[in-house]
């Protein structure tokens, strides 16, 4: 009956941020609740009465627990508001004043310096995502979280995609638009990856299989691709998804046999 009334203080604080101060008066909350559960046990009460007892306990502290929810919010959400605020700043005026002092006093020219400002906003998109993804960990939504992993690999394709494209374009003047998209598909792959190890724990077995069945299938496309645009064996090259196909079935073969003698 203790995990169960674990379980309900856990559920009744999941939307709650996890500040200090709401960590502190939801463990209050659980010890008064435990101890007036006991209480009722040793005055004869039987458990299930306890238990009702016990959680009623919740409607004494409920103005309480409001008001630290809040200012605690509130807390978390200036702090995060001021100090990115801050950085933003800083960040900018930075970038700015390195891209006037290389354009004005090192090269004397704006040609094609335009690159320091938009790789330098490329970088400032993935601390954002970062940024973002790390204030809403203060909340117990796995769907944000999930969303949030997603967010932050999705700024990485202009980092390492679009700039280094743009790059070579424009000062070496070499177009590699037509192969550098595979960083694109590689990219996919990595967040699969980080997606599965991130919440295996949380998903449900056949969404991991499937998971990683996705990360095999876009991995088998990039190498299909790489080596089709490479050496021109697209005729060829499809021979890779038999083999992985192969591969997958024997594992799930060898799984399911192991499961049986197990």
């Amino acid at each position: 009956m203790e995990k169960k009334l674990r379980k309900f203080i856990d559920r009744k604080f999941f939307l709650y941020p996890k500040t200090e101060k709401i960590i502190e008066v939801r463990e209050e909350l659980y010890t008064i609740m435990l101890d007036r559960y006991r209480d009722c046990l040793e005055s004869g009460l039987p458990r299930e009465e306890s238990y009702k007892n016990a959680i009623e306990m919740t409607q004494d502290y409920r103005n309480a627990v409001r008001e630290v929810e809040t200012g605690s919010s509130l807390s978390a959400f200036k702090k995060n508001l001021v100090s990115t605020a801050s950085f933003s700043t800083f960040y900018f005026l930075t970038l700015t004043a390195l891209y006037l002092l290389y354009s004005m006093v090192i090269r004397k020219s704006f040609e094609k310096t335009w690159l320091i400002p938009v790789g330098g906003s490329f970088v400032y998109l993935v601390f954002s995502s970062i940024n973002t993804f790390q204030y809403a960990r203060l909340f117990n939504f796995r769907i944000l979280k999930r969303w949030g992993v997603a967010l932050i690999f999705a700024t990485l394709v202009p980092l390492f995609y679009v700039f280094p494209s743009l790059y070579l374009a424009t000062v070496m003047g070499k177009s590699v638009w037509g192969v550098s998209w595979l960083i694109v598909v590689a990219i996919l792959f990595f967040y699969l990856i980080a997606d599965f190890i991130v919440n295996k724990k949380h998903i449900s077995a056949i969404e991991r299989d499937l998971h990683l069945l996705a990360a095999g299938l876009v991995l088998t496309s990039l190498v299909y691709l790489f080596l089709s645009l490479k050496y021109g064996v697209w005729g060829k090259a499809w021979i890779l998804y038999v083999a992985y196909l192969a591969i997958v079935s024997l594992v799930f073969y060898l799984n399911e046999k192991m499961g049986r003698t197990g």
